[in-house]
């Protein structure tokens, strides 16, 4: 589903089980200029059947969305390919059911919630953009840099990531185009191609920036060796998002 271009009249479905929070996040949603409209609905299933997959954008609770009663409602989203802005609470995982992972454009942390935070969001989504909030980023980084079993090479038992794969995968979480990692690495370019297809293939994404995501969810971005990975820091940190398998 694309962005109509007239973004100033964006139609967003709110999909928030809590009415204190559906009626504080409505409220912001719709101060935003770039929006037009706003249906609120309590549950995703009520959502699919009221049709709220035609609208632009769908705001819900990450948490929400992978409740094990949501899965009917991953897939039928994952299904209208719709574009999700996903709320993380402080307290939960960035935990996104398979289904939805190419429907995910915007991650944004409650802590903090403002109407700005949702138009910086929402802009960046317009353009092509994966957005995460600065907030959220920065909880990211703090639980990276404690020790933890899951920052492990991830995967079924043969299929980690090298040493060097995860090396390109931080620099990819970075923002460095191919080029740059080359230039990084002291490799040749096409190298750094070979080396991100091998991490697209093991991760199972179709580009790289949920590459990035789901090395987030599984703690892939914790070095021991140095500083964590300044990664998804504010808006506009990755190239626009494509269906197709993106190695360059």
């Amino acid at each position: 589903m694309s962005i109509r271009s007239n973004e100033a009249d964006l139609k967003v479905a709110l999909i928030l089980g809590n009415e204190v929070r559906r009626y504080g996040v409505e409220g912001m949603l719709r101060h935003l200029g770039r929006v037009g409209s706003v249906q609120c609905f309590r549950t995703g299933e009520e959502a699919i059947r009221s049709g709220a997959t035609a609208c632009d954008l769908v705001v819900m609770s990450a948490a929400e969305l992978a409740a094990a009663e949501n899965l009917a409602t991953a897939d039928g989203l994952g299904a209208h390919a719709v574009r999700l802005l996903l709320l993380v609470d402080g307290a939960d995982g960035v935990g996104v059911p398979h289904a939805t992972h190419s429907c995910v454009h915007a991650l944004v942390d409650w802590s903090g919630l403002t109407p700005k935070i949702f138009d910086d969001a929402i802009c960046d989504i317009v353009a092509g953009k994966f957005y995460v909030s600065a907030t959220l980023a920065r909880r990211v980084l703090r639980q990276a840099g404690r020790p933890a079993p899951q920052a492990q090479p991830w995967g079924p038992p043969g299929t980690g990531l090298t040493p060097r794969e995860l090396q390109v995968l931080r620099l990819v979480a970075e923002g460095l185009s191919n080029k740059q990692a080359a230039r990084r690495l002291q490799i040749s370019e096409h190298g750094v191609k070979r080396l991100v297809g091998n991490v697209l293939a093991k991760l199972n994404c179709p580009n790289r920036t949920l590459a990035v995501v789901r090395a987030i969810e599984h703690g892939l971005l914790t070095d021991p060796n140095r500083e964590p990975v300044p990664v998804l820091a504010g808006s506009g940190a990755f190239a626009p998002w494509h269906s197709t398998t993106s190695v360059d």
